[in-house]
């Protein structure tokens, strides 16, 4: 199962995200059947879960849609011609797409099947760093501009998937979290916890996003 987040330092609401999505995302990119749902938890501080993590107030969204069955093969093609997507070989999903839109953000991306993990920061609505890790045998980092693809990872001080991850928090908390051996491994668990309590709220489906009104001549089943 894949773990999908956008974390920010902004308030973020399905109508919210619902709102940024629809300019961003074509409708003819998805499946017919296509259903986009998220959690969504906030605000919270990371000294609440890391001790001596930050005050900063901090919200948290993970995305749920149906195994391979949100874009469509081309569809997903169509949107990694997006900006750097493709060149950075970003995971195609609804929290990279959205995260230009917050002044500060964090996406993170892990995937069991795949054994990948992927995190991307965003600041004044640009890209600013990203690295993906997968299998522990290729590895792509970005600076924002620069892309750099490596197979295999000739040096990887990050470690291990649960250290992308890491990585990315301390980037957007711009300090270092000092996890031991057992959080770091439960690492994802905990990421996931942030928003289990939260009531899924539903994004898009039927063809439509959420809050949009229906249109002449939208698509039907």
């Amino acid at each position: 199962m894949d773990l999908v987040q956008l974390h920010t330092f902004e308030p973020l609401t399905a109508a919210g995200l619902a709102r940024e999505l629809r300019p961003r995302i074509d409708v003819r990119w998805l499946e017919r059947w296509a259903v986009l749902s998220a959690d969504i938890a906030g605000p919270w501080r990371p000294a609440d879960v890391w001790p001596g993590g930050l005050e900063r107030l901090v919200w948290t969204a993970t995305f749920h849609y149906p195994d391979g069955g949100f874009f469509t093969p081309a569809g997903e093609a169509a949107a990694s011609g997006v900006g750097t997507l493709g060149k950075r070989q970003a995971p195609v999903h609804p929290a990279e797409i959205v995260a230009g839109a917050f002044g500060g953000a964090l996406v993170l991306w892990h995937s069991d099947p795949g054994r990948s993990a992927y995190a991307s920061i965003w600041r004044e609505r640009r890209l600013r760093w990203s690295l993906r890790l997968d299998a522990g045998e290729r590895l792509v980092r970005c600076d924002g501009e620069r892309v750099v693809v490596e197979s295999p990872p000739r040096h990887l001080p990050e470690g291990d998937r649960a250290g992308v991850l890491l990585a990315g928090w301390e980037r957007l908390l711009g300090e270092r979290l000092d996890l031991e051996g057992g959080e770091r491994l439960t690492l994802v668990d905990t990421l996931g916890a942030l928003t289990a309590e939260a009531r899924p709220e539903r994004l898009f489906a039927h063809g439509e996003w959420a809050g949009q009104r229906p249109a002449v001549g939208r698509r039907t089943g």
